[in-house]
Order: structure tokens, then C-alpha cells, then sequence
């Protein structure tokens, strides 16, 4: 066939026809010879369609216990109680305990030095506002606001007055004053600063 030319209208045909009879031989001898083309017929009678090793189907009580209750376990769209929910039997965790914490420290009590150097008891706190100053530098004169339960009172103190015999006006600032204590060391002086209001 290599040296045919198939651009040729006759022998294409004559190729199909004879590819044609190849088929119609084949299908013959398969109709003629064994009685189906894909293979050997085989007979109802051969086949065995007998279930192995299955008890017998009863069907006598099928119709018989069927009831139009809607409460029947067998009718799956009828509204029945919920179930009853199973326990839960499992224990509870215990609590891990928490740690313990160290006690908190006591504080110890503040204590102040007096003038002779001897340990005294802190000295009680300034009950006066610094409102301001009055004068010029050298002498400057500070105003003090003391409330009391029943009235407010304005005081005035120069360097070195000494107020309620407790308090000593150490020095007088734009911002703030320092105050000292009587029979109190310098280091326990403590600095007040300028009212807001």
C-alpha cells in the first residue's frame, strides 16, 4: 500500500468495501457459530438464583399490628417527648488550690529625729494653704488659709514665726514655703507648695 495513492476516489472505495466484508463475515460467523456476538449464549435454565445461608422472609404478621396511633415507636414523623437526657457521671475537676501568698509587711513606723538627735514620733502634718506672699524679697511676708469647722482664717508669717507653737516658717518661695518643726531636726522640714484656688 505504500505505493497507492488514496487521493483516488476507487480505491478508497474499494478499501471501505472490503473492510465492509471483513465485518459482515465476522458477524455472520458469530450469529451461525455460537448464538451471540460477545460471547457464549448461556440458558435460563443454567442460572441459580437461590439466596445462601439467609432465613426465610416471614411476611404472615406484617399487616396485622400496624395502628393509626401517632405515639407508635414505628411512625417516623410523629411528635414524641424528647428523650431523656443521659447523666453526666463524670466528676467534676477539683480545684487546683491556689498558692499561697507571704503575708504583706507590716510598716514600721515613721520615725522622725528631734533636735538633740533622739528618735521622736513623726511630727503631725501642716493644717494650713500657702495662698501667696506679700512684700519684697528681703521681706517677704507669707499668707497662710486656715478652715476650721466654723470659719476660714487668713494668717501672715515672716522668716522664723512660729505658728500653733508647733510650726516654724523656714522660708518663703514664689511656689511654695518650707516648713519646720519645734524640736524637730532640719531634715524633717517639709516643703509646701502654693494653693490652686
Amino acid at each position: 500500500m505504500a505505493g497507492v495513492n488514496l487521493g483516488n476516489d476507487r480505491v478508497r472505495l474499494t478499501i471501505l468495501l472490503a473492510v465492509l466484508a471483513a465485518v459482515s463475515v465476522v458477524m455472520v460467523v458469530r450469529f451461525l457459530g455460537e448464538g451471540s456476538i460477545v460471547g457464549r449464549g448461556s440458558d435460563a435454565k443454567e442460572l441459580d438464583y437461590a439466596a445462601r445461608n439467609l432465613p426465610p422472609l416471614e411476611i404472615d404478621g406484617i399487616g396485622e399490628g400496624v395502628s393509626g396511633d401517632a405515639n407508635s415507636e414505628g411512625n417516623p414523623f410523629a411528635f414524641r417527648p424528647p428523650p431523656t437526657p443521659t447523666p453526666n457521671l463524670t466528676p467534676l475537676p477539683t480545684a487546683v488550690p491556689r498558692p499561697t501568698m507571704p503575708p504583706r509587711p507590716t510598716p514600721t513606723p515613721r520615725i522622725a529625729l528631734g533636735a538633740d538627735g533622739q528618735p521622736k514620733p513623726p511630727p503631725p502634718p501642716f493644717d494650713r494653704e500657702y495662698i501667696g506672699y506679700l512684700g519684697p524679697a528681703p521681706m517677704q511676708v507669707a499668707a497662710f488659709r486656715k478652715t476650721e469647722a466654723d470659719a476660714t482664717r487668713i494668717e501672715v508669717a515672716v522668716v522664723g514665726d512660729i505658728l500653733d507653737k508647733i510650726f516654724i516658717v523656714r522660708e518663703i518661695g514664689l511656689e511654695s514655703v518650707v516648713i519646720g518643726f519645734v524640736d524637730y531636726d532640719r531634715s524633717e522640714d517639709t516643703r509646701v507648695p502654693l494653693a490652686e484656688d
